[in-house]
């Protein structure tokens, strides 16, 4: 139990290891972000027709019926003011106007200058690399920069609140900047969070800056003051500028709605993939919806911030899940299944089956709980364990084969390795003390029998008749304890340790009844010597029963399972005894039991009592009786 114990914090600290080295490589950030964008799309809903939020689309049919691109600013003065018209409370131009498109220039100019509900885009960056916004609002803070946060797959899940210009002023996100605009008539405003003053405080909510390895990422980049973009409604209500322009609308959809005009045409580079869009993305204006949205819901208390684990929460459970795996694999018996699968597998199986629906609650309560890591420490520890578990069976299979091979029935194998657990400890049989019944056999004579045969041939003859009698131990579930040169040693109540009186009495009459079956092939054999003119045999049983040790004896290479004690002496003595008279002649076997084994046997036996004998080297007298035959 200790190795086991050892070998399972070992396997679990290396897989601890591993999985947080492969995590902090990035190397599984792919697979969490997958399962996170799974989340994203199963759990979200249609937005609702009344959202706040409405797109004004530039449609590559408005383009074609508008002959040209860009769109002129006296057609950008007529849209926003159609738009103003209807009541918009903001309305965010997601279209670059640094430059003038005539005719019209001095209207839009004047227009962007005189109405502070229009807010508009610029793209971060310096000079050579950035656009600014347009120039009636130079110096205003009605410009905010579209800028996005795309991870390695391409795919937009974060967005930006502000990225430094290097001169320690913050330039404002275009979402933030409509946002702001519209929770002002709310008397709502942004302000640094009470216990940290650099985080940002919308309303009631402050909005924790998205860091390098906060939910499923690993070392991202976190530049700027970036959060997690909520997707839990998809789709806004939307209208071309075509129907705005020919009043093909209701002008009370837009009444204080924030408004967000940008292209959407295939001709037009601007589409993001988003996790619940299609492969070939969502447009930009549409990404920047989801942004507004999310703000000025949080502003208003609708929407909370994703929550991730902290760093040493992440740890603690991929630590957790590998114990846990080592745990099951350690618990469970190898071998058995349901409906053909092995319960080892089919235990790992349920484990990440309840990993990967555990991430999806979580995420619909709220939480980033990184899936990846635990599953792998989960996986790859049981399957540590499991193979250790299972070349430690093998070992210890082999070692129970080398033991006991060709010594006990397969039955008794079997049943020896099922129950395995209460019997061996660190690969050796635990010694004990049992009761058991003792049998030994040995050749009458056999010594100058030996003499005058050829080897060949008295091996031979050995041979068929130790295998002739092991058979019978095995057919009767004995144990073949040890051969010898003319004989041999026989135990019946182990390696499977009886507990029951009942038990034992049943193993005393398996040995007297393994006996009587030796006597009878011992008549097959001898005519097949007479046959081969090979001398006859006759042989001699003594049988005890008592408490004996059993336990292993020799090295690691070379051990054997036996039993010691005074009962073995005694049934040895037994067999040898020679001052009781039989006629070897008609009766070539000669069975001798104790009293105590002949207490167990019933009245199914013919038996005679001979006496009492002091055996060689016994102090005691023993009581002997003759086993002549099975009563009928």
């Amino acid at each position: 139990m200790k190795s086991q114990l050892a070998a399972a914090l070992l396997a679990a600290f290396v897989v601890f290891a591993a999985v947080m080295g492969l995590r902090s490589a990035r190397l599984l950030q792919g697979f969490e972000l997958a399962l996170y964008d799974h989340n994203v799309r199963t759990s979200a809903t249609p937005a609702d027709a009344d959202s706040r939020v409405v797109i004004l689309e530039v449609t590559e049919a408005d383009i074609r019926e508008l002959g040209h691109w860009p769109i002129s600013d006296r057609l950008m003065a007529e849209m926003l003011e159609a738009v103003l018209d209807a009541g918009a409370r903001v309305v965010g131009l997601d279209i670059y106007r640094d430059l003038p498109v005539p005719p019209g220039e001095q209207r839009l100019a004047a227009l962007l200058a005189s109405e502070p509900r229009i807010i508009a885009v610029q793209k971060f960056g310096d000079a050579n690399e950035g656009i600014p916004g347009p120039p009636a609002l130079k110096g205003s803070d009605r410009v905010g920069f579209n800028d996005v946060a795309v991870d390695p797959d391409a795919m937009v899940r974060r967005g930006l609140l502000f990225l430094d210009d290097g001169n320690g002023e913050p330039q404002y996100s275009f979402a933030l900047r409509v946002a702001l605009q519209a929770l002002a008539a709310e008397g709502i405003g942004p302000r640094p969070d009470p216990e940290h003053p650099d985080w940002l405080r919308l309303g009631p909510t402050t909005i924790r800056p998205w860091e390098t390895s906060d939910g499923g990422y690993a070392g991202i980049d976190d530049g700027g003051y970036q959060y997690l973009l909520d997707f839990s409604s998809t789709g806004f209500p939307s209208l071309t500028v075509g129907e705005l322009l020919r009043g093909e609308f209701d002008p009370t959809s837009l009444r204080d709605k924030l408004v967000l005009i940008g292209v959407n045409a295939r001709s037009l580079p601007d589409f993001h993939r988003v996790p619940v869009g299609t492969e070939s993305g969502v447009p930009g204006i549409q990404t920047h919806a989801y942004m507004v949205r999310q703000l000025t819901g949080t502003g208003l208390g609708e929407v909370s911030p994703i929550r991730v684990l902290a760093d040493w929460q992440e740890s603690v459970l991929v630590g957790l899940l590998a114990l846990a795996g080592c745990a099951v694999a350690l618990g469970l018996r190898r071998g058995s299944a349901v409906q053909g699968v092995s319960v080892e597998v089919l235990a790992i199986l349920l484990g990440l089956a309840a990993l990967w629906f555990g991430g999806g609650f979580a995420y619909r309560a709220g939480w980033w709980v990184p899936v990846a890591a635990p599953a792998l420490a989960w996986l790859a520890s049981a399957g540590v364990l499991t193979a250790w578990s299972s070349n430690r069976e093998r070992a210890e299979r082999a070692q129970v084969m080398m033991i006991f091979s060709r010594h006990v029935s397969k039955r008794l194998a079997e049943e020896l390795w099922r129950r395995r657990d209460e019997f061996f400890d660190g690969g050796r049989l635990r010694p004990g003390r049992v009761t058991a019944t003792l049998l030994f056999v040995d050749m009458k004579g056999y010594t100058s029998l030996a003499e005058k045969m050829d080897p060949q041939s008295l091996m031979e003859w050995i041979n068929d008749f130790m295998g002739a009698m092991a058979e019978r131990v095995d057919e009767f579930d004995g144990y073949v304890d040890d051969y010898f040169g003319d004989g041999i040693k026989a135990a019946f109540g182990v390696p499977i340790p009886r507990t029951t009186e009942a038990e034992i009495s049943k193993d005393a009459r398996s040995a007297v009844d393994c006996a009587l079956a030796m006597a009878s092939s011992l008549e097959l054999l001898n005519a097949k010597y007479r046959e081969r003119d090979m001398p006859t045999v006759a042989m001699r049983i003594g049988i005890h029963t008592g408490p004996v040790v059993v336990g292993n004896l020799g090295s690691a290479e070379r051990l054997k399972y036996t039993t010691v004690g005074d009962v073995v002496i005694t049934a040895q003595r037994l067999e040898a005894v020679d001052r009781v008279e039989h006629d070897y002649e008609r009766h070539p076997c000669r069975i001798l039991i104790s009293d105590a084994t002949r207490a167990r046997l019933g009245d199914r036996y013919e038996c005679e009592s001979l006496g009492s004998f002091a055996l060689k080297g016994m102090g005691e007298e023993v009581a002997v009786n003759r086993v002549l035959a099975v009563n009928s």
